[in-house]
Formats: C-alpha cells, structure tokens, sequence
C-alpha cells in the first residue's frame, strides 16, 4: 500500500472509530482496535484501552453541548488518525494488512449508521429547522419556498430560483 492510501485509511479510521463512541459498535471497536494496534504487547493493549475509554467519555460528557461536542471530535479524530497511522507504519505486511481491512470494514459500519452517528449533527434555533442530511424545499402551485444554508460552500452548480410544477 502507498503512503497516499496508508493516509486516507488512517483518516478515515480515525473518524469511523470516534463516530463508533456511543453506538452499539464500541465495544467490539474498542477492543479489536486496542488488540490489532498492540501487535500482542499487552502493556500497549491495556494503554490503548484507556486511551479509547477517554475517548468515549470525554464524547459522552459533551453530550448535551453541540459546539463541545464537534470541536471533540475534531481533536479525537485527529489524534486517532495519527495512532493509526503510526499502527499502519509499524506493522509488518499481514498485520498491517488486517488493519487494513478492519479500518475499511469498521468506516463502512458506521457509514450504516448514518449521518448522525458520523458526526453529522445539526442544530436550529426558536423557528427554524435541522437536518443532517439532503433537504429539498419546493413551491407548487404558486406558493413560495425559501431556504437558507449556514454552513459550508455554495453548491458548484446551484440552480436558478423559480417556480416548480405545472
């Protein structure tokens, strides 16, 4: 595997695992993690346990505050991008290869999940509304519709504002 592919499967692991935290997932995330990142250290297994329950409670206490909550994530993701880089760097050809594969088969689990459990949450105010995930607003009939987007870019290709329907 080059090293452009060890990045983006560390990456994508680091954010898989920190969406595992608080799903149905974890524990089986927790330890296959810990055990396949120690390669049979067991001092290094047990480290890596702690550090994976730190994870999991420093998300959980967040709960209840969404802008703690994205900003801890942020940080876990990187800092579990980095261990597993490191992992996928020290191992040798079948024990990196089997993390491999886990990494792929655990970002596709939570891919399962869905937006939310992904870190995809969303939040309104009094009057408005939330949604992690496509939103189409629509006019029929002569009616009106409006919609606004408060975060990321504009779309590469928006399209013209007017009336739908017949």
């Amino acid at each position: 595997m080059d090293l452009e592919a060890l990045a983006a499967l560390a990456t994508a692991g680091g954010a898989a695992l920190v969406a595992a935290a608080g799903t149905d997932l974890w524990e089986a995330v927790r330890s296959r993690i810990a055990r396949l990142t120690s390669r049979g250290d067991g001092d290094v297994e047990r480290v890596t346990l702690q550090r994976l329950d730190r994870t999991a409670a420093e998300l959980e206490s967040n709960d209840t505050d969404s802008d703690g909550v994205v900003r801890s994530r942020g940080r876990l993701e990187n800092e579990w991008t980095v261990r597993l880089s490191d992992a996928l760097d020290a191992a040798d050809g079948p024990q990196r290869n089997e993390l491999a594969d886990y990494l792929r088969e655990l970002a596709a689990a939570v891919a399962q999940l869905g937006p939310a459990a992904a870190g995809g949450t969303a939040t309104a105010g009094d009057g408005g509304f939330a949604a992690a995930g496509d939103v189409t607003i629509r006019a029929e009939h002569g009616g009106y519709a409006a919609g606004v987007q408060n975060f990321g870019g504009a779309p590469a290709n928006p399209t013209r504002p007017g009336q739908s329907g017949p």
